[in-house]
């Protein structure tokens, strides 16, 4: 395979890691915000922290988060890596790349600021409209939650998995600690607020279990197939970034493959991510044979990106119908493999690669391990 095809993406990582990292930040000190606005309202104070206290680390811990998200929507446009413009921050659901999550951050976005111009205006709009406002900062926490679940690459990170649970758990305690203590409220009123954290928290755990954390996201999260042919002729993905073809059908629902020796057509779709390891990368060829099973092969190749942009082979496995293999050698586009079927089978697999979308077609032949 050429080192084009398997290029890891190095150039611009600062800034990717850059908006990345903002946005995490951004979604705990809108946690923190909410949780300190509800020490502020309910009035808790000890003698080494008074009432005030709770009121000014609020408010600073507020314009710190309206700092990192303004680091976090330049970093993002500046990369340049999606199409994504200051419009699209601005203007919700009109990016092209991901509408629904990176709307919700626009969306997100633009509450926070009504709620950063109102409270410079606190004295001249009055409190009743100010307080009303306010209250968005709730709306906000949920929206910028889901965005960062939709629209993350690396949403599937222990780091960031750990992250934003323990937000949703200390914004969940704090809502939970502002309606119990709510006793001028109605019952009814305290009681409704309670079943609509719980139901939207449950939505939210379902959605992240059944769509971000499960592969195959990026191609399931709304992207226009164009965007997605574009991103593909760019040879890579970001870090963590999952280009996820459709899966090929499980190796162990075909019995027997092809005797050697053999050559066959295949059509099938490739997919790229970062491992753990700085510079580490895992590449996943799905393809299935034009022979009359239609029989599947599944070949993954394991290296560290090279200078330049290439990609050098550490370690590669074979799943070819039942049985598995592994990768001998990658020269160029042809990749060959060594497979335990009942008689051993050399495997040689030669690529033609398209360069606006993950979809290839290869040509593959078998030879009886024996006979070489």
């Amino acid at each position: 395979m050429s080192s084009a095809t398997l290029m890891a993406a190095t150039g611009g990582k600062a800034l990717w890691f850059l908006t990345r990292s903002s946005g995490l930040v951004s979604l705990a000190l809108l946690s923190a915000t909410i949780v300190l606005g509800v020490v502020a309202s309910v009035g808790w104070t000890t003698q080494r922290w008074p009432r005030f206290l709770s009121q000014n680390v609020h408010r600073n811990i507020s314009l710190l988060c309206i700092v990192f998200v303004g680091v976090h929507v330049v970093s993002t446009v500046a990369d340049g890596y999606v199409p994504i413009g200051f419009l699209d921050v601005i203007l919700p659901f009109h990016s092209p790349y991901r509408p629904l999550y990176v709307g919700l951050g626009a969306l997100g976005f633009d509450l926070l600021v009504a709620v950063l111009i109102t409270s410079g205006l606190r004295h001249r709009i009055g409190f009743a409209s100010w307080r009303f406002v306010h209250w968005l900062a709730y709306l906000c926490w949920p929206i910028a939650l889901v965005h960062a679940l939709g629209t993350g690459s690396d949403t599937s990170l222990p780091v960031v998995i750990v992250t934003e649970a323990l937000c949703t758990a200390a914004v969940l305690g704090a809502v939970a600690w502002r309606i119990l203590s709510g006793r001028q409220f109605p019952a009814a009123r305290r009681l409704g607020a309670g079943a609509a954290a719980v139901v939207i928290t449950l939505v939210i755990a379902g959605f992240a279990l059944l769509g971000p954390l499960q592969p195959g996201w990026s191609h399931r999260s709304g992207t226009s197939p164009a965007v997605l042919a574009q991103l593909a002729a760019k040879n890579g993905t970001r870090p963590g970034t999952a280009v996820t073809a459709p899966a090929a059908s499980s190796p162990a629902a075909t019995t027997s493959v092809p005797s050697a020796p053999f050559r066959y057509a295949a059509t099938g779709t490739q997919s790229q991510r970062a491992l753990g390891d700085e510079g580490s990368v895992r590449v996943v060829l799905a393809m299935h044979l034009q022979d009359p099973g239609s029989t599947p092969l599944v070949i993954t190749l394991n290296g560290t990106s090279a200078e330049g942009g290439g990609v050098s082979l550490s370690s590669g496995a074979v799943a070819f119908g039942p049985y598995q293999g592994t990768v001998t050698s990658l020269e160029g586009s042809v990749i060959q493999a060594s497979v335990a079927t009942p008689s051993p089978m050399v495997l040689v697999t030669s690529l033609q690669l398209s360069q606006t979308s993950a979809a290839f077609t290869a040509s593959v032949s078998g030879t009886s391990a024996a006979g070489r």
